[in-house]
């Protein structure tokens, strides 16, 4: 072997063992945190496009420590699936109704009660402070019991009546037949003379077009964008209620084992999306109602007498609500009576 042989040689083994000490001396790189997020919404609808900005805004504020893959319109999960798919790790988060899996969730009851909250800004901030505030752990806790963690609660819009006749007073109900959905409506609609009508939301245009329907108790917002005022011209603003109790969710175990600068990030822009959300859905609520004005829409305000009757009798169902959960061991009453609170804490 030449001296010059020799030498390279010599230099080549100090460099193959000097990589080691390279490799041990540079500073580990942190890998991505890559969530799934499944959303049932479509990807047009205000929520699902500021669920889908809460998701690029945790990217953001994380440097690009978290990545965050969005499946709206079902398209990983469907939304009665949404619940056990993130329990089980399946998906990281999900936007979950827990309409979908009552027994899961008996208390969230309260947020879906006729007319327990009349405006979606004030119950969105309702229901967050509620849930995520520091004086009343047991929706936090009932969760976490099954496996999730709430991270935020979202909503859909102010439920009102349209009609293709006028209705100016409770009298206004009686035979009326009237499309509603859930358990608590269709007594309130019976107690009044109405004849309630569980028909699938894709048929009530024909419905009230044909007149085999009279009214729809829906989401204004959605009464619209499904041009229900077309055939509906009469409209009744009377609160019938803004349910805001619906939360997103996430795997338990996947977020114990979140650094705690990427919780603290999460919680942040949860909290700033329940307050774009508000905004949200005050413009759109605004659009709807200048829609139906432009297209010859009557509208109409019960008197305070009549208005107090119904109160009367949405309230003893928010009561019997309270005394059932008790009754099954759970703290009813004081969540009604937070509840009440905090929604008039955020009206003012």
């Amino acid at each position: 072997m030449t001296k010059q042989l020799r030498g390279l040689t010599m230099l080549a083994g100090a460099a193959l063992l000097a990589l080691p000490l390279a490799f041990l001396g540079r500073p580990a790189v942190a890998e991505t945190i890559v969530l799934k997020k499944a959303d049932f919404g479509a990807a047009t609808q205000t929520r699902t496009k500021r669920s889908k900005w809460w998701s690029d805004e945790v990217e953001k504020r994380s440097g690009g420590k978290v990545k965050i893959e969005f499946y709206p319109a079902s398209s990983l999960l469907k939304a009665r699936d949404i619940y056990e798919g993130t329990r089980s790790g399946a998906v990281d988060i999900g936007i979950w109704v827990q309409a979908y899996n009552p027994s899961v969730s008996p208390m969230s009851g309260l947020f879906f009660l006729p007319g327990i909250s009349k405006q979606i800004g004030p119950a969105l901030r309702a229901v967050s402070e509620l849930i995520f505030g520091p004086d009343f752990t047991f929706y936090r806790d009932e969760m976490r019991k099954t496996g999730v963690e709430p991270l935020y609660a979202w909503g859909v819009s102010d439920q009102e009546l349209i009609s293709t006749k006028p209705v100016g007073g409770l009298a206004a109900l009686k035979g009326l037949k009237v499309r509603v959905i859930g358990r608590a409506w269709p007594k309130l609609i019976s107690e009044f003379g109405g004849t309630p009508a569980a028909l699938p939301w894709p048929q009530v245009y024909e419905g009230l077009s044909r007149g085999t329907l009279d009214a729809n108790v829906g989401f204004v917002t959605a009464n619209v964008s499904a041009k229900l005022h077309e055939v509906a011209k009469h409209h009744t603003r009377i609160y019938l209620g803004a349910p805001a109790g619906p939360v997103a969710i996430m795997n338990k175990k996947k977020w114990d084992g979140l650094p705690d600068d990427v919780k603290k990030i999460i919680r942040q822009v949860s909290r700033e999306f329940t307050e774009r959300l508000a905004e949200d859905y005050a413009k759109d609520l605004a659009a709807a109602m200048a829609t139906m004005k432009a297209s010859g829409v009557k509208f109409y305000k019960w008197p305070p007498a009549e208005r107090a009757k119904l109160g009367a009798s949405m309230r003893a169902m928010w009561d019997a609500w309270a005394d059932g959960m008790e009754a099954k061991g759970m703290p009813g009453r004081e969540a009604l009576r937070r509840y009440q609170e905090l929604l008039k804490k955020h009206a003012g």
